[in-house]
């Protein structure tokens, strides 16, 4: 009989406990949040100067301080850059490029470059896609004329490139890619 008012009291001891810690509700832990995404406008604008004319999304806006161009997108906080310089020397202008390149390449990022080359628009250059691990950038270029002007520039993002903005960054790198496409001298 000892044995059985044990068990009981075992059991109601083990039972109450129960109910006293979990207040009798059933706990799911919530998902993990997904950012969301407004992907650029695709109706474009013109940007025109005495120098270059390029189309720009409607999402995004142009601004210009020093000689550096920005192609501001605040919606993925990131934003296509660029200089324009006179052509004084090619091969030292594609030299400083390669090296700023190999840069990011010596800390473990992939390289994936593509050669640009419109004859009919004078346009030459090429545009360096960049895969890896917390890089700052995950595109540079170089446009030319080979003539007159060198285009210097690429994207940037307000924070590293992280798996949490990856998909922010393949829509950045097709801007880019629109950008590149867009862009004429204006006195061709």
């Amino acid at each position: 009989m000892r044995k059985l008012v044990f068990i009981f009291s075992f059991v109601l001891i083990f039972i109450g406990l129960y109910y006293y810690f979990s207040n009798g509700e059933y706990y799911i832990p919530k998902p993990k949040a997904l950012i969301k995404i407004n992907v650029p406008d695709n109706n474009s604008e013109l940007y025109s100067d005495n120098k270059l004319s390029f189309r720009y999304s409607k999402s995004a806006n142009v601004s210009i301080k020093q000689n550096i161009y920005s192609v501001n997108f605040p919606d993925y906080q990131s934003r296509i850059y660029f200089t324009i310089n006179n052509l004084t020397d090619l091969d030292l202008e594609i030299y400083n490029f390669e090296n700023s390149i190999s840069v990011h390449e010596n800390k473990g990022a992939y390289i994936n470059a593509n050669i640009i080359e419109d004859t009919s628009a004078s346009v030459y250059g090429v545009l360096c896609f960049l895969q890896g691990n917390n890089i700052a950038t995950s595109s540079q270029f170089f446009i030319t004329d080979s003539i007159r002007y060198f285009v210097r520039g690429g994207l940037e993002f307000n924070s590293a490139i992280i798996p949490e903005i990856e998909v922010q960054n393949v829509i950045m790198k097709q801007e880019v890619f629109k950008f590149i496409q867009s862009l004429k001298w204006q006195d061709k």
